[in-house]
């Protein structure tokens, strides 16, 4: 029995036609793979029985006595997007194949067709319906994952950012994402998807970089059977299967000046055409796209076209790097710390004040993604209880520190106080120390430090006053 009678709910499936024996025999063979069958042998019926139940599956002729099986498709659809019809065809020409799935069909099966032949397009349809449940369970689940409030960080730097997200997250508005590799710009994307109108269909992300131009054009646009030597069928691409969703593309500036121009139109009409075909079919998405270079860097050495930069960056998001929100690091820390901790069984692991100093120290090139791997390296290595010292730690952390790193900049806490106190401590030793030395190497000139930090020259200020430290403007 297939995996479908498993399922607390049977994959329901309807079957029309008015050839009493192919129903029959249809049936049974899907009965006894697990699913729940229904039969109908009018089309008129068959939309009743639509409009009542919204069947998972119609497996429906392309004739039928009181209404053409196209017609019936273009209904269903209307009725119930979600449910997947195959259409079988008594005329195995290409032309009634290539119109049924052009109107919606998820797939065809010519006769005569064996029961193998069946239970395999059937099985794959089922395959599509449970991800689809899976995607609806777990969609509440994902809002909490990626709500803005779980994504961690106090600095001004990237609370900025979450409040420009949040914002704009509800509206269609693109947003376009900067930020070095590691920082989080998918994480972001994510997070927007969630938070959106949207978040019912599905979020779809290419990276532009890891592939060639011909494979990256097939992927976003599709193609049509004949196109190129390989393509023995039709298939749609990743921005037909995005609809109604977010498409997210990262590393936007390593695609093509040629493929650009092309997306370029596809972004201003809202069509696209598959690679070998004619026809303008229209997309509905809403465009998040990230690189890891300066965009306007990039267009000035050719690598980022300016009209399009412009229609995608609507809403510019940049993301800092970590060594510029040193103060975010201990929480990011202690954060990946419990969750690998309760991922490979290790209890009641803590850093000690001198290893999270090296944290905090350290350049972090590779950003939070290389903070994660780090701490998911430390644990590994770990025994359930163990208090973490330096020596415990991957020795490039010690080797590769920030300019003028001093011993004590976060080691000064307790932890003997309660959580929040002793990290309320060590942020303020950080800032304290972290500012001296900022100040320190602009001669005290606070517009020089901010722009260096990448903050506010009002946040500095405003740490200036609640340090007693002295600047000038």
């Amino acid at each position: 029995m297939s995996d479908t009678a498993e399922n607390d709910v049977p994959i329901t499936v309807l079957i029309v036609d008015d050839e009493e024996l192919l129903v029959k025999s249809c049936g049974q063979i899907l009965s006894s793979e697990g699913y729940s069958v229904h039969t109908e042998g009018r089309g008129r019926n068959a939309l009743d029985f639509v409009r009542r139940q919204r069947p998972d599956i119609v497996l429906t002729d392309l004739m039928l006595p009181d209404m053409d099986g196209l017609a019936l498709l273009k209904e269903i659809k209307k009725l119930a997007p979600e449910t997947l019809v195959v259409m079988i065809t008594g005329f195995a020409t290409v032309d009634s194949s290539v119109e049924a799935i052009r109107a919606g069909a998820y797939d065809y099966i010519p006769k005569p067709f064996t029961a193998t032949q069946l239970r395999i397009l059937i099985g794959r349809a089922a395959q599509q319906v449970k991800l689809v449940r899976d995607n609806a369970s777990l969609r509440d689940q994902l809002k909490k994952h990626y709500s803005f409030d779980n994504i961690i960080g106090t600095s001004d730097s990237i609370q900025k950012v979450f409040s420009v997200v949040s914002r704009v997250a509800p509206t269609e508005a693109s947003v376009f994402i900067s930020g070095e590799s590691g920082t989080g710009k998918e994480l972001i994307a994510r997070a927007l998807h969630a938070n959106s109108r949207r978040s019912a269909r599905p979020f779809t992300a290419i990276n532009c970089a890891a592939l060639p131009d011909n494979l990256l054009e097939t992927e976003l646009f599709g193609h049509e059977k004949g196109a190129f030597t390989s393509a023995d069928r039709e298939r749609r691409g990743l921005l037909e299967l995005a609809a109604g969703g977010t498409f997210f593309m990262d590393e936007i500036s390593e695609m093509s000046m040629e493929l650009q121009a092309k997306l370029l139109r596809v972004i201003q009409e809202r069509k696209i055409r598959r690679v070998g075909g004619g026809e303008e079919i229209p997309i509905d998405v809403r465009w998040v796209s990230a690189t890891n270079r300066d965009p306007d860097q990039a267009v000035r050495d050719g690598h980022l076209r300016q009209d399009l930069l412009y229609r995608l960056n609507v809403v510019p998001v940049k993301l800092p790097p970590l060594r510029n929100r040193r103060e975010d690091i201990p929480a990011l820390a202690q954060h990946f710390l419990r969750r690998y901790a309760q991922e490979y069984d290790r209890d009641n692991l803590r850093f000690s004040s001198e290893s999270m100093r090296v944290l905090v120290e350290y350049e972090w090139p590779g950003n939070v993604r290389e903070l994660q791997n780090v701490v998911e390296r430390i644990v590994s290595m770990c025994l359930p209880g163990q208090e973490i010292f330096p020596e415990d730690m991957p020795e490039e952390l010690s080797m590769r520190r920030a300019p003028n790193g001093k011993a004590g900049a976060v080691a000064a806490f307790s932890s003997d106080l309660p959580f929040h106190d002793a990290k309320n401590d060590a942020i303020s030793i950080f800032e304290k120390q972290y500012l001296s030395d900022l100040l320190d190497r602009h001669n005290g000139n606070i517009s020089q430090a901010a722009r260096n930090a990448g903050i506010d020259r009002k946040t500095i200020h405003r740490m200036l006053a609640k340090y007693e430290i002295e600047g000038r403007d």
